[in-house]
């Protein structure tokens, strides 16, 4: 994912946002498991309310809430990958 939102109102499988760059997930369900720099994050009040004017606008609604998604965000460690050395590529990964 190099950026922007993803909204997952059910389950998520293995390695959800696998080496993002940027942008948001949010997951509805249970996410098996984070991929490679992807971590959680908090929600605001600000995004919850654009999360629930987007879902109205095609009559659809989080299963347990808007508030209760989970907000899933680039760690931002592999930003400079590619400059980085061989020793230290292996302490990120």
């Amino acid at each position: 994912m190099q950026r922007g939102r993803m909204l997952i109102l059910g389950d998520a499988g293995a390695n959800l946002g696998d080496s993002m760059y940027d942008g948001t997930i949010y997951v509805g369900g249970k996410i098996a498991s984070l991929g490679v720099d992807a971590v959680p994050g908090e929600m605001t009040d600000l995004e919850a309310d654009w999360i629930e004017r987007k879902l109205e606008l095609y009559g659809m609604k989080a299963p347990k809430g808007v508030k209760n998604l989970q907000k899933i965000v680039a760690g931002k460690q592999l930003w400079n990958y590619d400059n980085l050395e061989p020793h230290e590529k292996k302490i990120i990964l």
